[in-house]
């Protein structure tokens, strides 16, 4: 059985924070780097991107540091019985059989899942989701907690394990994807003015939310939300320029619900209000 010590779902220290730990921590370490950290490992500094991975071993040393923001996921845990410790006895199993039994041991080979090195995993947003549900657990009091949380830890690892040792399958999937979410951005970023919630654009491709989110991303380097928006307000431009309409009727013919919120969204990304853009751009004189 797993067993889980502690837990943090997106935890952010002080900038430039360090962590260090010589003799490691006692038990396994996951951790999902949200931001670049400087990660000291034996075979020296590596300094790393956003959402990079590292497994640490039970001993082994820990020390990494912001390079500025600190933000991070990680679980320490400790994965069943030390073998060392059993009693000899010939059982007359076979290593894989009685790793069946206890699938806990040796989590990392099991899994293939690499030791005290960094590693950057295809799809971060579906760990984090794991990293969510099992602070849950861990806080909770619920029946069957111990269990609830073998069986995620569990997940996680099969998850991960997926996404690193089929690395062709992936590609073969990215590229059967591809057509589907182009169509999908094409039809969204030409109708802007209607509402595109996540889930009506998971239901057009049949994927959930995590999964969505980040083929969205590696195809087009952006988000749906971000790229939506910028359509939005260039429409908004176009229509406050153009023709003569208030700025709630603008608004409202790019898609946004509230007036109010239009307004915030434009001052931000265009340096003024939409009535003064409007006045501006309506008294150079047409030549």
């Amino acid at each position: 059985m797993i067993e889980l010590h502690f837990c943090e779902y997106n935890r952010s220290n002080q900038d430039y924070d360090t962590i260090s730990r010589p003799s490691g921590s006692g038990d396994y370490l996951l951790l999902l780097l949200k931001t670049p950290m400087k990660v000291y490992l034996r075979e020296g500094l590596s300094v790393t991107r956003e959402n990079a991975c590292i497994l640490y071993t039970p001993g082994y040393p820990q020390h990494y540091q912001a390079v500025r923001r600190f933000c991070n996921s990680y679980l320490h845990f400790s994965s069943g019985e030390d073998p060392a410790d059993r009693p000899a006895e010939n059982s007359g199993k076979c290593p894989a059989e009685t790793l069946a039994e206890d699938p806990s041991e040796n989590i990392a080979q099991r899994f293939c899942i690499p030791e005290n090195e960094i590693f950057y995993p295809p799809d971060p947003q579906e760990l984090d989701v794991y990293f969510q549900r099992l602070q849950q657990e861990f806080f909770s009091s619920s029946p069957y907690r111990e269990e609830a949380i073998h069986c995620l830890v569990t997940e996680l690892f099969i998850a991960l394990s997926r996404s690193l040792c089929h690395p062709a399958a992936q590609k073969e999937e990215m590229a059967a994807l591809y057509p589907a979410f182009q169509k999908l951005r094409l039809e969204m970023l030409t109708n802007c003015e209607q509402d595109w919630s996540l889930e009506r654009l998971c239901r057009r491709v049949s994927l959930e939310k995590s999964q969505f989110y980040s083929y969205y991303h590696s195809f087009f380097s952006s988000t749906p939300k971000g790229d939506l928006l910028q359509v939005r307000l260039e429409k908004a431009k176009t229509l406050l320029s153009n023709e003569a309409l208030q700025v709630g009727e603008a608004a409202r013919l790019c898609g946004f619900d509230s007036p109010a919120h239009f307004s915030r969204y434009f001052r931000k990304y265009c340096g003024c209000s939409p009535t003064e853009y409007k006045n501006r751009e309506r008294s150079f004189p047409v030549g």
